[in-house]
C-alpha cells in the first residue's frame, strides 16, 4: 500500500497531461513477465525514475516482458500495454503515477479491442519518428484503417508527404520519393535488401511492392536523409518495412478477414467468344495469428496468409497523334515544317482487355527472447506469388494522308489499314525471402547481426496473333481533341462495313515465354555505443554489409511466317465499347489451342530473338561505415562517412551481321566511392525538433540497362502512353557511370496533443551527377515502326521541394473521436541532357509531379462498435520518357483517388466492413508534348467494391 499523500496526489492528478517524450531517457531494459507491482519495482530500478501506484489499480494485472533499448516512456508503455492503465506526470518532477484508466472515456468504449490495440501501434510509429535523428515518415499497419483486399504496402505509402503511387491499373505497383524514379529507393525487410527483376524480368531496382502484404508488417518506415548508417545507393530514399512481432502484443492475436469483391467495369468479357473471365465477381481471404509460449512466454510464433482472386477488366482507347502544316499533312515533329498549331491523329486505337488476378502466399516468424538475458533472435521467411491471366483484343485503324475538314474538334483523314489483334498472357510473378535476426545488448553497447536471402521469378507464356487488311478509298471521320483532356476518336467510317467485309491476312504469330530470376544474399553487422537518444557525449555507430545481386533473363521465342489468310477467324460482333463508335472485331479463337502447326516457323527470326533478349548480370556490394555521435543536452551532432565498394560483371548477348550468337561476351566493371554525411538535430522548446542534414549518395545503373543487348517487342500494346510504334526496342548501355548526387535536408517538426498530433515542414534539394535517362525515338526498321529506348546519361539534374504535413489524433470534435492527417508536396526539378546531336532541358523528371496532396480521416463511432474512413489521394502529371524532341516526350497525366470505408461491430469478436474503391471513378490518362498538353490514352477500370467479414 502507498501512503495517503502519494493517494492524494494520484487523486490531484488525475486530468494532467501524458508523459513528454522529449523528456524521457534512453536506458537498457530487461524486465521479465511478473504482476505490475514486480514489474514496476524493476522499472524503476534499471530507469532510476520513481513511480507511484495505487495498489487497489495494479493488484492481480499481469504484463509481458520488456527487453531491449529504448526510451523510457515506449518501456513504460510498452510494459503497460493491454493492461486497463494509464502514466501521468508528478507535477514538474521526475516521479510518475501508474491509475486505472477513467471508464467513461468515451474514445476507449468507442473502439474495438482491435482497435485499441493498433491506436497504441501508432502512437508507437509517432514516439519512433520524435525520436529519429533522421528525416523520416512512418505509417504503421492498422487492418481497419489499410483499404482495399489488396491492402498492400505500396496503398499504405501513397498517404506519407512525397509520396508518388506508380499505378498498375486501379492500384499503385511502384512509389516514387520526393519526385525520384523508384529505381533509386532502397527497399528493405528488416534492412534486408528485397529482390526485383523489374517489370517483365529487365532488371529495374524499383521494388514491386503491389505484391507485399501490409499485414506482414507492424510499420514501413521511409527515410528521406541520410546518415553513414543508411544504405548508400538511395537517392529517393530508403523504405524498411518493420516485421510484426508476436511481442507486440500481449497473449494471443488473431485477425482473419473473409471478402467478396463486386468490379464494376465488365468490359469485353461475354463478347469476346473466352470462356472462364467473369465480368464482375472475386473473393479473398486473409489472416494473421500470433502468440508467445515458453515457461516464461519467451518465445513468440507469428503466422500471415492470404488469398485473393479478383477481376480488373478495362478498356484503353489510344489516340495517337501527329502535327499538322497549314496544307494538312501531318508530322511527328511541329518543327519539321509550317505547324499550323493543330493536331491530327495518327491512328485509332481500341484495347479491350480482360484480367484475372490470383494471389496467395504467406509469411512466418519464430522468435527467442530469453528471459534475464540481452538476447534477441528470429528466424523469418515469407513467399507470395500473383498470377495474372489476361486476353488483350485490339482494333488499330492505321491512317494515312493529308486532313481534310480539319478544325479545331476533329476532322477526316484516309485509312491506310485496320488490324485485328489478340493477346493472351499468363503472368507469374513470385516473391520469396528468409531472414536471420540477432540483437545483443550490454550497457551502453548494442550489436544487431542480420543475413538473410530475397528472391523473385518472373514467367510468362504469352501468345500473339495479329490480321491485317488494307481498305480502299476508306475516310474516317474523327472528333475530340487531345488538348483538352481527351483523345482523338473515329466518329465513323465513309464505309462502315469494311471491317467486316475486307479480307485479311495474318500479319504476326507469335509465342513467348520469358523466364527471369534474381536473387540477394545480404549479410550486414552493425554496433552502436552510447549513442541512443538520451545519452550524452561522444558515440558512434560501425558497420560492414555484403551483398550480391545477381540477374538472368531468358526468352524463349517462336515467330511464324505470315501472310497466310485468317479471314474466317475475325470474329465481327456488335459489341460497342467504352468511346467506341464503331462495333468490335475479334480474332475469334482461343489463342492457346491455335492450330500452330498449320503454320510455317520462322527458324531464324526466331533463334534471333530468342536470344537476343537474355543476358546475366552479377554485382558484388561491399559497404562499410562509421557514424561519430556527439550529445548535448538538447543538440546531437552526426558526422561519418560509408565508404562504397562495387565490381560487376555483365554477360550479353553477341550481335554480328543481324545473327545472335549462342555465346555471351562478358564485360567487368567497378566504382567505389566515400559518401560523407553531417547531420545536426535539435530540440527546441515548444516540444519542437529541427533536423539539418547533408549527404551524399548514389544510385545504380539497373542491370538491364548495363547488360540488355536489345529487347525486342510486338505486343501491340501500345508501349507507355499508346506508342505509335507497332514494336519497341529497349537496348542497354555498358557505359553508364552511377549517379551521385548531393543531398540537403532541413525539417522542422511541431508536436502536440500528449504526442498524437504533429505539424511538420520540411525543405529538400538534391543535386544529381550523371542522372540516368531513357532517350527515346522512332526507327522504321524493315517497314516496321519501331519505338527505340536506350538509357543515357545526363550532364545533370537538380530537384528541390517543400513538405507540409499536419496529422492528429484522438480528435473530439461534438462528441465525436477523429483522426485526421493531411499533407502537400510541391516539386521543382530539371534536368541538362543531350538526344544526340543537341543539348536540351527538361523541367521536370522522371517520376516527378508539381504538386501531391494526400488526405485522410477516420471517425470512430462508439454506438456501433465502428467507425467512417475516407482517404483521398491527388497526383499532378509526371515525365515518364523524353524523346528526341521534348514534343516526343510522354507522361502520366493527373490522377485524383477517393476511397471509402465503413465498418461496425455486429457481435463480440466479429465486424463487418464495407469499402468502395476509386469512389470519384476517376481513371488514368496518358499525355505527350513539351509540356505533356495532350491527351493520347485513355483508360477505364471502373471501381471496386469489398465486404469484409471480421473475425479478432
Amino acid at each position: 500500500m502507498r501512503s495517503v499523500k502519494a493517494i492524494g496526489a494520484l487523486t490531484l492528478l488525475s486530468s494532467t497531461m501524458l508523459w513528454n517524450t522529449a523528456q524521457a531517457a534512453t536506458h537498457m531494459f530487461a524486465i521479465p513477465a511478473s504482476t505490475v507491482p514486480e514489474a514496476l519495482a524493476a522499472f524503476q530500478k534499471q530507469s532510476g525514475i520513481g513511480v507511484i501506484a495505487k495498489g487497489a489499480d495494479v493488484q492481480k494485472i499481469h504484463v509481458s516482458p520488456v527487453h531491449g533499448v529504448m526510451d523510457d516512456q515506449t518501456a513504460l508503455q510498452k510494459l503497460l500495454a493491454q493492461t486497463p492503465l494509464q502514466v501521468q506526470t508528478l507535477g514538474k518532477s521526475s516521479t510518475f503515477v501508474v491509475s486505472r484508466k477513467p471508464t467513461s472515456h468515451v474514445r476507449k468504449a468507442g473502439i474495438t479491442d482491435m482497435e485499441g490495440l493498433f491506436v497504441v501501434g501508432h502512437r508507437k510509429s509517432q514516439t519512433e519518428k520524435r525520436i529519429s535523428t533522421i528525416v523520416m515518415d512512418t505509417v504503421p499497419y492498422d487492418p481497419f484503417e489499410n483499404l482495399g483486399g489488396n491492402s498492400s504496402v505500396a496503398s499504405s505509402l501513397v498517404l506519407l508527404p512525397g509520396v508518388t503511387g506508380i499505378v498498375d491499373g486501379d492500384e499503385p505497383r511502384y512509389v516514387s520519393l520526393r519526385g525520384i524514379s523508384p529505381d533509386l529507393n532502397h527497399t528493405t525487410v528488416d534492412g534486408v535488401a528485397l529482390a526485383s527483376v523489374g517489370e517483365t524480368g529487365s532488371g529495374t531496382r524499383r521494388v514491386n511492392l503491389q505484391d507485399i502484404p501490409a499485414e506482414m508488417t507492424s510499420r514501413t518506415n521511409v527515410y528521406k536523409s541520410f546518415t553513414a548508417e543508411q544504405d548508400a545507393d538511395a537517392i529517393g530514399g530508403v523504405i524498411d518495412m518493420i516485421p510484426m512481432s508476436a511481442f507486440d502484443h500481449k497473449g494471443l492475436y488473431k485477425y482473419f478477414d473473409g471478402y467478396g469483391i463486386y468490379s464494376s467495369f465488365k468490359g469485353s468479357v461475354g463478347h469476346n467468344n473466352l470462356k472462364g473471365y467473369d465480368p464482375h465477381m472475386g473473393a479473398g481471404a486473409k489472416g494473421t495469428i500470433s502468440d508467445t509460449f515458453g515457461k516464461d512466454h519467451q518465445f513468440g510464433i507469428i503466422l500471415s496468409s492470404r488469398y485473393q482472386a479478383r477481376v480488373r477488366n478495362s478498356q484503353k482507347q489510344y489516340g495517337n497523334m501527329g502535327y499538322t502544316d497549314t496544307a494538312g499533312k501531318v508530322m511527328t515533329n511541329p518543327e519539321d515544317g509550317d505547324w499550323n498549331g493543330r493536331t491530327a491523329p495518327v491512328s485509332f486505337q481500341s484495347g479491350k482487355f480482360a484480367n484475372a488476378i490470383t494471389t496467395v502466399g504467406g509469411s512466418g516468424k519464430l522468435e527467442w527472447r530469453p528471459t534475464g538475458t540481452n538476447l534477441y533472435a528470429s528466424v523469418m521467411g515469407w513467399s507470395y506469388d500473383r498470377w495474372e491471366h489476361s486476353v488483350m483484343d485490339k482494333q488499330d485503324y492505321n491512317l494515312t494522308g493529308n486532313v481534310s475538314d480539319q478544325s479545331d474538334d476533329g476532322g477526316r483523314r484516309k485509312v491506310n489499314s485496320i488490324y485485328i489483334r489478340r493477346r493472351q498472357d499468363q503472368w507469374d510473378r513470385q516473391h520469396s525471402g528468409v531472414i536471420g535476426h540477432v540483437d545483443w545488448h550490454r550497457g551502453r553497447s548494442n550489436l544487431v547481426a542480420r543475413a538473410g536471402y530475397t528472391w523473385e521469378t518472373y514467367d510468362n507464356v504469352s501468345t500473339y496473333l495479329a490480321g491485317r487488311t488494307y481498305p480502299k478509298n476508306v475516310y474516317a471521320n474523327y472528333d475530340h481533341n487531345p488538348a483538352d483532356g481527351s483523345v482523338y476518336l473515329l466518329r465513323s467510317l465513309t464505309d462502315p462495313s469494311i471491317a467486316s467485309s475486307s479480307k485479311y491476312a495474318l500479319s504476326t504469330a507469335s509465342v513467348t515465354r520469358p523466364h527471369a530470376w534474381e536473387g540477394i544474399p545480404t549479410a550486414r553487422l552493425d554496433y552502436t555505443f552510447n549513442a541512443a537518444p538520451s545519452s550524452r557525449g561522444f558515440g558512434l555507430v560501425s558497420g560492414f554489409q555484403w551483398r550480391q545481386l545477381t540477374i538472368t533473363n531468358d526468352v524463349n521465342e517462336d515467330e511464324y511466317k505470315t501472310g497466310k489468310d485468317m479471314t474466317g477467324l475475325i470474329d465481327h460482333t456488335d459489341y460497342v465499347a467504352w468511346k467506341d463508335r464503331t462495333p468490335a472485331s475479334f480474332v475469334g479463337v482461343n489463342g492457346y489451342h491455335y492450330p500452330w502447326s498449320s503454320l510455317t516457323k520462322n527458324a531464324a527470326q526466331s533463334l534471333y530473338d530468342s536470344r537476343v533478349s537474355d543476358y546475366k548480370y552479377r554485382e558484388n556490394i561491399v559497404d562499410g561505415y562509421l557514424s561519430l555521435h556527439y550529445q548535448l543536452k538538447n543538440t546531437i551532432f552526426i558526422a561519418g562517412v560509408r565508404v562504397d565498394s562495387v565490381n560487376y560483371s555483365s554477360w550479353t548477348p553477341t550481335i554480328s551481321n543481324g545473327t545472335a550468337s549462342a555465346g555471351k561476351s562478358k564485360t567487368n566493371g567497378s566504382y567505389i566511392n566515400p559518401l560523407p554525411s553531417f547531420d545536426v538535430v535539435h530540440h527546441l522548446p515548444y516540444q519542437m525538433n529541427l533536423h539539418a542534414s547533408y549527404s551524399r549518395t548514389i544510385g545504380r545503373p539497373t542491370p538491364g540497362n548495363i547488360a540488355q543487348a536489345a529487347n525486342i517487342s510486338c505486343d501491340g500494346d501500345g508501349g507507355d502512353g499508346g506508342s505509335v510504334a507497332e514494336c519497341s526496342i529497349t537496348q542497354g548501355n555498358p557505359n553508364l557511370k552511377p549517379r551521385r548526387s548531393h543531398n540537403f535536408d532541413i525539417s522542422l517538426d511541431k508536436w502536440f496533443n500528449h504526442n498524437q498530433g504533429m505539424f511538420s515542414v520540411a525543405f529538400f534539394s538534391k543535386w544529381i551527377q550523371d542522372d540516368i535517362y531513357t532517350m527515346r525515338s522512332t526507327e522504321v526498321i524493315d517497314n516496321t515502326l519501331y519505338d527505340v529506348r536506350k538509357p543515357m546519361n545526363a550532364s545533370s539534374s537538380n530537384i528541390k521541394g517543400v513538405e507540409v504535413s499536419l496529422l492528429n489524433r484522438n480528435m473530439k470534435l461534438w462528441g465525436q473521436y477523429f483522426d485526421a492527417s493531411a499533407n502537400a508536396t510541391w516539386l521543382g526539378g530539371s534536368m541538362n541532357y543531350s538526344n544526340g546531336t543537341t543539348m536540351l532541358r527538361s523541367h521536370h523528371l522522371i517520376y516527378q509531379p508539381d504538386v501531391l496532396v494526400n488526405g485522410a480521416v477516420t471517425w470512430h463511432i462508439p454506438q456501433i462498435g465502428g467507425g467512417l474512413r475516407a482517404t483521398a489521394n491527388y497526383s499532378g502529371r509526371y515525365l515518364t520518357s523524353l524523346g528526341t524532341t521534348p514534343n516526343q516526350n510522354t507522361g502520366f497525366g493527373s490522377l485524383f483517388t477517393l476511397n471509402m470505408a465503413f465498418w461496425h461491430q455486429v457481435y463480440k469478436g466479429i465486424s463487418f466492413k464495407y469499402e468502395v474503391m476509386n469512389l470519384a471513378n476517376q481513371q488514368p490518362k496518358w499525355l505527350i508534348g513539351d509540356k505533356l498538353q495532350y491527351t493520347n490514352q485513355m483508360d477505364n477500370y471502373g471501381r471496386g467494391v469489398y465486404f469484409h467479414v471480421i473475425i479478432h
